[in-house]
């Protein structure tokens, strides 16, 4: 709030989002999730497991990996994604959090999707693990390891292989573009 109030320089964002009744935000976002909802007429499940923990009998994977940057800057989605863990993990949120960060931040975990030397071997188990799926796997055109890597690891796993690239865009606190890839095995 001290942020938001405070008549000060801004190096970023949008004022008129800051100057926005935080209840009109809210009416919109909720407004935004109802209309997210639909049936196709299945029964569907959602899961929140280690991904090398579940079974492997799945019709579709969608894959949405953290993300190295070409400079091998790897982001843990528990930094990002912090509030998310904890509606999810609600019962052991408690656990999961570092009392000694100044922020509380969640506990990282020293996942191998983070380390630029280990991701590609992550890959190839994630490719072999669902080779009897349809693979969707959503990535940055800027990645490592890079689409033509991941795409040369589907290959040895998948009977076809297809690249769909989105605009190229600029993402809010970066200064470089790129595109959203994504690639499916099938």
């Amino acid at each position: 709030m001290y942020v938001r109030l405070q008549d000060v320089e801004r190096s970023f964002g949008n004022k008129t989002t800051w100057d926005t009744p935080f209840i009109t935000h809210y009416k919109n976002f909720i407004e935004e999730a109802n209309n997210a909802v639909f049936s196709n007429g299945k029964s569907n499940i959602s899961l929140n497991y280690n991904v090398f923990d579940l079974p492997n009998n799945y019709d579709l994977v969608y894959i949405d990996t953290p993300y190295i940057s070409e400079k091998g800057v790897g982001v843990d989605y528990l930094d990002f994604y912090h509030f998310l863990e904890g509606i999810v993990n609600y019962d052991n949120w408690h656990n999961l959090i570092d009392a000694n960060s100044k922020h509380k931040r969640l506990k990282l975990n020293g996942s191998d999707w983070t380390s630029p030397s280990k991701i590609e071997k992550s890959f190839e188990r994630l490719i072999s693990k669902f080779r009897n799926s349809i693979l969707v796997i959503s990535y940055r055109s800027d990645g490592i390891p890079d689409i033509d890597k991941i795409v040369r690891i589907l290959e040895e796993n998948k009977k076809s292989v297809f690249i769909y690239e989105s605009c190229t865009m600029k993402y809010v606190l970066s200064t470089k573009k790129s595109t959203e890839v994504l690639i499916i095995g099938r």
